[in-house]
This record gives C-alpha cells, structure tokens and sequence, in this order.
C-alpha cells in the first residue's frame, strides 16, 4: 500500500528519549506512513540509534543524509520538509511533525487523521490542519497535567489570525496538515516558529480542527527546547510579571514574522486579514498608549487573563 503521511523528526543529541519515541511511533495503529528523520550533527548517539531504526524498518524509515548543520530545530524541520516536497512531490497526503523526547499515543495518527476527513467532508479543497490535546509529563512520563491547554489556559477554539499572531495554540509535534498546505510553505523563509507559520497559514487560507483527547506525552526535562510552564500560579505571575519578562521580546519576535509573512503571502491574503496583519506589523513604529489602543481595537490579545494582563503592561 502507498504511504500517505509523512512524518518529520528532527533529531539532535536525543539519545535518552529517543528510542522510546520511535518506538512509540512505530507502534501506531495507523501503519499508512513514512518516517523522514534528519539529524543536525549529533554528538551523542542519536545518529546511530536513527541508523539502526532505518535497517530494521527499511520500508518505513529513512534517515537524510546531508552534511550541513542547521543549527535550529526550526531549520532542521523545514529542511525536512524541502527534503520532502523535493523528493517526492506527489507521494505523500498528509504530513507531521515529531520532537525527539515526546511519546507518542497508540492511536494518535488515527484521531488525528479521522478529524482531518472531517473537515475534508467541507472544506476538501482549503489548505487544512489539525492539533491535539497532549498530556503533559515529567522526564520519567509520570502525568503532570493531562491536558495541556488546561495547563497553559489556552483556548482551542481560537483559531482568528488576529490572536494567533500574538499567541499561537498550536503544537508542532501534534500537528497533521494537508498537501493544500504543504504546497504553501516556502521552506527558504526565514520563520520564528515552524509551526507557529503553518498556523497563520491555515488561519488566514484554510480551516483549523482540534482533537480534544490528549495524544501525546510531551516529556518535561532540563534538555526541553520549548517546554510547557503551567499559567496562573502565583510563582508564574510573580517571574513572567515582574522577574523573567520575555513578552518584549516575544512581541518583537512576531511583528517580525508577521513582516515576513506579509511579504510572502499579501498578494494572496483578503483585504481584512491584510490589514490585520499590516496593523500588526506597525506596532513597534507607535508609542505606547497608540500601541495599546491597536491591541484591544483590533483583537491582538494573548489567551487567558493573567498573559493579557502581562501584554498590556508590558506591550
């Protein structure tokens, strides 16, 4: 049977997890795909354990062979990615992304894949995606929370590109899009977040599903790139308000892709998201109180009371 989903793993000195995370792949009850692994100069020994995986799973596996470095997980994902379009242009329907350290669920692909034909039901023809719930776990995969939105105060059903240029909800490793949407990506774009971009993408051009059951375990360890830190505890709000401000420089880091995104895509955009965008985009050229008013008039607001709080005083 021809494979249909592609799936994308970036792999960087991920020796401690990464078995248990092939494993757990190799295990789905979907078996209608294709593992791409990539790895960006291990030092440890990721790469041997990808090459025993790839001889012992000859149909199923391919390790990309290249000698560059990355040097971003970013990166090494859309160089995946390019990989892929490259290669094999017509092959693959659907496409995801997986980290090194996480644990994948039996049936993830499968709820996930049953929520895709869901949407195609209407919307066959729009570049779609779909995201899941995930459990979040310490290093061992004991349960810290078991959902994940929950555990962050996000909303799923935000899915207006005015709030997702301030805050994506989206997690890349419980992502599935459509070919419609991998046709979009230009994988040369410089990008703050691989699947931040492929969010705005849907958002602005196609539809976005969610699967409320969690179908991960995303692992937290000392060795996390992005890790999940859990909102509206006193200890959140004392660092993130007053300590360990990162909403600058997080706030810098989007108008800065929404930039990029305005000039690879404006053409196509409607007249409404267009303008979104492009108000964006200008908030750093107003002063403060300017800046705040564009923020509550046009929506830019983070999700969960505590976070906009922190954006508005901050912004």
């Amino acid at each position: 049977m021809e494979k249909k989903i592609a799936i994308c793993l970036a792999t960087y000195n991920g020796e401690k997890y990464l078995k248990e995370q092939l494993d757990s792949i190799v295990a789905q009850s979907n078996k209608d795909w294709n593992l791409f692994i990539r790895d960006d100069s291990s030092t440890d020994k990721t790469k041997s354990i990808c090459k025993d995986y790839e001889r012992n799973f000859p149909l199923k596996i391919f390790l990309i062979k290249d000698k560059f470095r990355c040097g971003s997980a970013e990166k090494n994902f859309l160089t995946i990615m390019n990989y892929i379009k490259k290669n094999f242009p017509n092959r693959y329907d659907y496409f995801m992304f997986s980290d090194q350290d996480d644990y994948w669920h039996p049936k993830k692909i499968e709820l996930s894949l049953r929520k895709m034909h869901d949407l195609e039901e209407d919307y066959y023809e729009y570049p779609l995606l779909v995201h899941t719930d995930l459990n979040v776990v310490d290093a061992d995969r004991n349960i810290i929370s078991n959902s994940f939105f929950d555990y962050r105060n996000l909303d799923s059903t935000v899915t207006e590109v005015n709030r997702l240029l301030m805050q994506n909800n989206v997690t890349g490793c419980t992502m599935l899009w459509n070919k419609n949407l991998m046709n979009m990506v230009d994988t040369d774009v410089q990008v703050a977040m691989h699947d931040w971009w492929l969010t705005l993408l849907a958002s602005c051009f196609g539809k976005i599903g969610f699967v409320t059951e969690s179908t991960i375990d995303y692992r937290q360890h000392g060795n996390n790139v992005v890790g999940a830190i859990k909102v509206n505890t006193l200890s959140f709000i004392i660092n993130r308000l007053f300590i360990n401000n990162n909403i600058k420089e997080t706030l810098s880091l989007a108008i800065e892709q929404s930039k990029v995104f305005l000039e690879e895509y404006g053409q196509k955009l409607s007249s409404e998201n267009r303008d979104i965008i492009y108000s964006f985009s200008c908030l750093h050229k107003i002063n403060k109180f300017k800046r705040i008013s564009v923020v509550l008039r046009k929506g830019f607001l983070k999700q969960g009371i505590i976070q906009q709080i922190g954006e508005l005083i901050f912004i």
